[in-house]
């Protein structure tokens, strides 16, 4: 071949090798953002999390503006290393951003911006400057708090004790309900009506005078408050000292520690673990069985005690217990302990739901009614059950037998009211005079 048929032949590929080269770099495929679609924010701002990724040229540039009928503020402006020739020095990894918005230097007659997002790549498309992705995110600010109206009068409860409070709201909210301390009490619609009502409980145990308020968080975050007259009376806690017999840790304490998978070498130590370690795990699964609450009052009037039953332990009372003198454990019993017969049958206190029927641990066969509005009724050491969950009960219909299943020296029933995940006293909820000044007259006016 001539020199000339040489120069033409490598020019030729020279162009090829160009044009495979420049439909590499013009590739056509904008980058990717992920982004949320709307924004609401509430005056203390916000983040707003980014997602950039391009898998062909890599990222070059973005730009984030928020931009408001009194001007714009650039929020982001950031570029990549690379080059028109290789493109990003970093690519085919996704970039998470988080983007502040800051409300407070806001004018405050803003209400409504766009948030301006604007991502480029080192292609060679769009004349070098390469493909773009813009969005624009509409965003609402909203300084305003939800507005409470509380509708209930002065309140008397007690440390240990319920009650209940009617409010109403300005506006639908993500969550509203009341806070007793650190503990939340969520609301719920009033049927036939257009207000709220909020079940709480004063736990046993606790500051003199917790601080007790209606809360509710809008969409934003802005939470609004509201208090109204309560009074806090004292209670006085029994306390007793139980001795623990040699047959009780043999017979009991050695069979559910087995069971339980806890070391019975020591069976003090193992009485303490079931008391102490065993009892809170417990106390979660009850918690967490309690989260499906119906939104609306299932019972009606007061609630029963087991019939002809004696009252052998009280609510709150502090337990010491001891072995041949030696103290091994404490713990609070929170529920009444009612001995009939043996293998008595156990009815249910009210009407409700039956949320939970299996063994639980200390509470041995044990069976939880929801009630609705966050009242629950707890029967714990059962021989037999006969209901199962999602099973409808009324006041009075059998759920199973009383037995000493579980931490029980002997057969009885273990009874426990809890108002969201507070035990309360069940002496309230079996005296229908409470019932009828404490939660009827509560609602009744508000209902149709």
């Amino acid at each position: 071949m001539s020199g000339r048929g040489w120069s033409v032949l490598l020019l030729s590929i020279a162009l090829i090798a160009g044009s495979v080269f420049l439909w590499f770099r013009r590739e056509g495929t904008p980058p990717q953002v992920q982004a949320p679609e709307a924004i609401l924010l509430n005056a203390e701002g916000g983040s707003v999390t980014l997602v950039l990724d391009d898998e062909g040229s890599g990222l070059r540039s973005a730009t984030v503006v928020l931009v408001h009928a009194q001007g714009e503020e650039t929020l982001l402006a950031k570029e990549w290393p690379g080059s028109t020739v290789s493109g990003a020095v970093r690519r085919g990894q996704p970039l998470t951003l988080e983007i502040e918005i800051d409300v407070k230097r806001l004018p405050r007659s803003v209400e409504n911006a766009r948030l301006r997002i604007d991502v480029r790549d080192w292609s060679l498309a769009g004349g070098l400057s390469g493909n773009q992705t813009r969005l624009d995110i509409p965003v609402r600010i909203d300084r305003k708090p939800p507005r409470i109206a509380v509708s209930t009068g002065l309140t008397y409860v007690r440390h240990g004790g319920a009650g209940v409070v009617v409010y109403s709201l300005s506006e639908e909210v993500e969550r509203d309900g009341v806070e007793v301390g650190d503990d939340f009490f969520p609301g719920h619609a009033l049927e036939g009506s257009d207000r709220r009502v909020a079940f709480y409980a004063v736990a046993a145990e606790g500051p003199a005078q917790p601080e007790i308020r209606v809360v509710a968080t809008d969409g934003a975050g802005n939470v609004g408050k509201a208090r109204w007259a309560v009074v806090v009376n004292e209670r006085v806690r029994p306390t007793a000292n139980v001795t623990l017999p040699s047959s009780f840790l043999q017979d009991v304490v050695k069979g559910l520690a087995t069971a339980e998978g806890i070391d019975t070498t020591d069976l003090e130590f193992a009485f303490n673990e079931i008391n102490t370690k065993l009892r809170a795990r417990n106390e979660a699964t009850i918690r967490e069985v309690l989260k499906d609450t119906a939104p609306k009052q299932l019972w009606e009037g007061s609630f029963q005690q087991l019939p002809n039953s004696k009252v052998t332990s009280k609510f709150a009372e502090k337990r010491t217990y001891f072995v041949s003198g030696k103290q091994v454990s404490k713990a609070t019993h929170y529920g009444y302990d009612l001995a009939s017969t043996r293998a008595a049958p156990i009815l249910a206190a009210n009407a409700g739901r039956v949320v939970y029927a299996d063994d639980l641990g200390i509470y041995g066969n044990c069976v939880l009614i929801d009630h609705g509005l966050g009242v629950t009724s707890l029967y714990g050491h059962l021989s037999q059950i006969d209901v199962s969950p999602g099973d409808r009960v009324k006041r009075g219909q059998s759920l199973g037998r009383s037995g000493a299943s579980g931490l029980a020296g002997g057969d009885h029933l273990h009874f426990g009211i809890l108002v969201g995940g507070t035990y309360v006293d069940p002496l309230e909820w079996w005296d229908p005079k409470w019932v009828a000044s404490n939660v009827e007259q509560r609602l009744t006016p508000f209902r149709p």
